[in-house]
């Protein structure tokens, strides 16, 4: 589906294999191209805001001086 908010416009060189790739992975998501193209920027960018946002976290605990969790999960679910 055409997309209104889109202005720019892109020439991308790729070798038979990427684009081999790239049509087999959009046949697969049923979307075309274009669209898989800008979906995997955008996963991309978000894992990157990921990753900055889980630094972020670690840079303030070493600031305080905390300790994080180990992915405990046991509760004290008595008391």
């Amino acid at each position: 589906m055409y997309e209104k908010n889109l202005t720019e416009d892109l020439r991308l060189r790729l070798s038979s294999t990427d684009m081999d790739f790239l049509r087999a992975l959009s046949k697969e998501r049923s979307v075309t191209v274009s669209e898989c193209i800008r979906s995997i920027i955008g996963e991309y960018r978000r894992s990157l805001k990921t990753l900055e946002v889980l630094s972020d976290a670690l840079k303030l605990a070493k600031e305080k001086g905390v300790e994080l969790s180990n992915g405990d999960t046991e509760t004290n679910i008595v008391n």
